[in-house]
């Protein structure tokens, strides 16, 4: 699959982000504190939702959040949707400066979700943490807006980047007791992140109930191993 990436303008689209409390503030009537049908001009009042006896009974409520407005890269492959209606979803940039990364760690990859963007013109370093994913509305990034785009090669790689960030394959850690083996599980486990990298990968037998072994390989490039078991070969 292909997701082309652009990033937004320089003022950026409105970015929503949900109020750190344990529940939300709702818009109410003044009478009666009703719930809204819709927001007209006029008072209302703003009620956290424990102190009612009937939030969200009529489906939908207003709510008050807080909205940011800045840069942003889209990855919601666009080409072929409605440019009006539906939600798309962006991740927001992020200044490098201030931030307080270790530049050289995040330029060689060694944070799992974030990426540099590659410096440009129109915007200062700015990085991205790909599991932090935001929704906007089409009508707030027309193609107009978009002052740039990456390279096929950049593409591969922040795809990449997400793909392990939130989609790694499970697998037991050091020390983690093994489990009941499932119905085509064989006792074999190997190493997942081994798997991602040009090393042999190492293989063991290990029985319910034992700790899972630390594994070399990942012992030397600091990570922790990930001991999946192999399923036995057999037809669908």
């Amino acid at each position: 699959m292909t997701i082309v990436l652009s990033l937004a303008r320089a003022d950026g689209v409105p970015l929503i982000l949900l109020p750190p409390l344990d529940a939300l503030v709702l818009v109410r009537s003044t009478h009666y504190k009703f719930p809204l049908e819709h927001l007209k001009a006029g008072e209302v009042l703003l009620v956290d939702e424990l102190g009612l006896d009937d939030p969200f009974e009529r489906g939908s409520e207003y709510a008050v959040v807080t909205v940011v407005r800045g840069k942003a890269m889209l990855i919601t492959p666009t080409c072929d949707l409605d440019q009006e209606d539906g939600v798309w979803a962006v991740w927001p940039w992020r200044p490098l400066e201030g931030s307080g990364l270790d530049v050289g760690n995040l330029n060689a990859g060694k944070f799992a979700n974030l990426y540099r963007l590659p410096d440009h013109k129109y915007f200062d370093s700015v990085f991205i943490d790909v599991t932090d994913i935001r929704p906007v509305r089409p009508k707030q990034f027309p193609l107009r807006s978009r002052i740039a785009s990456i390279t096929r090669e950049a593409e591969n790689d922040v795809l990449e980047r997400f793909h392990r960030a939130m989609g790694r394959v499970w697998g037991y850690e050091e020390g983690e007791t093994v489990q009941p083996l499932g119905k085509y599980e064989t006792g074999i486990f190997r190493c997942a992140q081994c798997n991602l990298y040009d090393v042999t990968v190492p293989q063991r037998s290990l029985q319910p109930g034992s700790p899972a072994p630390e594994c070399d390989n990942c012992k030397k490039i600091g990570r922790s191993a990930q001991w999946y078991p192999l399923a036995k070969h057999r037809p669908q």
